[in-house]
């Protein structure tokens, strides 16, 4: 398995995951959840990076974000990491470490497979048993896509990405599509198998792949899968 990328660069999407401790649960109740948000909206204004899609579960996280500034996907998760570390231990009377090591970051083809990682994270909680439809889990981005959603928690965080933009001429129009969109692929087997490949820490079409290899010296990534609608 590919070790966690540390590229460098500014205006490249990552898929982020991290996990808690020995896979403990992080967020217990509302509060946590809803602090953790606050966190990302604060270093969102400190370090200018785009946040297009989330999902918080009790025992870890998905982040689809684009940092705007060289080098500061890593001060982006250790500063929202540690904060959250610092809370969860005052709340809960813990000592030690929160988060499960190194958090995983996995590049993604924003031009064909960015939106299939989105809808990937925005499952989570529907894959995972916790609920049957994705808008009844309040803390991921579906709402705010699917339905542009005003909670204040997610004002000012949440980013529209290029693909969202195409899906219609009016809001209403983008939201129903979305809607659409993630209901079809509900129904596939593809998001399955996602996972694996988010692991190999590239994820994209075969082109993309292969310069994103040459660039950035990743050993073992492939790319598999279904891309975006169109591509043959």
């Amino acid at each position: 398995m590919a070790r966690p990328l540390r590229i460098t660069f500014p205006n490249l999407p990552f898929h982020v995951l991290d996990r808690g401790n020995n896979r403990q649960i992080v967020f217990h109740e509302e509060g946590d959840f809803a602090y953790y948000l606050r966190l990302l909206r604060r270093y969102k204004d400190e370090l200018r990076f785009k946040l297009y899609h989330f999902c918080l579960m009790p025992n870890h996280f998905h982040l689809v974000l684009e940092p705007t500034i060289g080098g500061s996907l890593p001060k982006i998760m250790m500063r929202s990491t540690l904060a959250y570390s610092w809370y969860f231990n005052q709340r809960y009377g813990g000592v030690g470490h929160v988060w499960q090591g190194r958090y995983k970051s996995s590049l993604v083809d924003k031009e064909n497979y960015f939106i299939w990682c989105g809808l990937y994270v925005e499952l989570n909680a529907v894959r995972a048993g916790l609920v049957s439809k994705p808008e009844d889990w309040r803390w991921s981005s579906y709402r705010f896509h699917a339905f542009g959603e005003t909670d204040p928690l997610v004002k000012g965080l949440v980013d529209t990405s290029a693909y969202y933009s195409e899906l219609g001429c009016t809001v209403g129009e983008r939201q129903k599509n979305y809607r659409d969109d993630v209901a079809d692929v509900m129904k596939e087997e593809f998001l399955k198998g996602i996972r694996g490949r988010l692991d190999e820490g590239v994820f994209g079409k075969e082109d993309f792949v292969r310069e994103a290899k040459e660039r950035f010296k990743i050993g073992s990534a492939r790319s598999r899968g279904r891309p975006r609608k169109g591509e043959k």
